[in-house]
């Protein structure tokens, strides 16, 4: 694999990753950026400088040494995989293994608070770390 199929590869990569909504502050294109910069790969977000760690060279991570574009193969591949959800195409888990019977509701309850959680105002997710606290059985 010659470099510019290597800058190809991470730019889809890339282009088809998923934002995540959750956590927008850490989104993971950053380390496939990171990790496809000397070959190239331009960023697709500028980098946001974190208030505590802008002003301190211990937060910043090392640089990351460039190899030839063959031994990113694997990483590349990889990628792929996730993207394509190949594990879990391979390895399907049993609609049982989602419905325990103590609690059958938990983890659809779970994914309705995560695809909430990015909808919150402040205010709202203290209220409910509160009333996480308390029991009220």
């Amino acid at each position: 694999m010659s470099q510019p199929t290597t800058v190809k590869h991470y730019t889809r990569i890339l282009s088809l990753w998923p934002k995540d909504s959750l956590r927008p502050n850490l989104p993971f294109t950053r380390t496939i950026e990171r990790r496809a910069t000397p070959y190239g790969v331009k960023p697709v977000s500028p980098p946001v400088e974190d208030a505590k760690n802008s002003d301190t060279s211990a937060g910043k991570p090392a640089p990351i040494a460039k190899s030839s574009p063959q031994a990113e193969l694997p990483q590349i591949n990889a990628l792929y995989s996730l993207l394509e959800n190949r594990y879990s195409k391979k390895y399907p888990i049993s609609p049982g293994l989602l419905k325990p019977t103590s609690n059958p509701e938990h983890y659809d309850r779970l994914m309705e608070e995560i695809e909430r959680a990015p909808k919150k105002s402040w205010l709202q997710a203290k209220m409910d770390e509160w009333k996480m606290k308390i029991r009220w059985q």
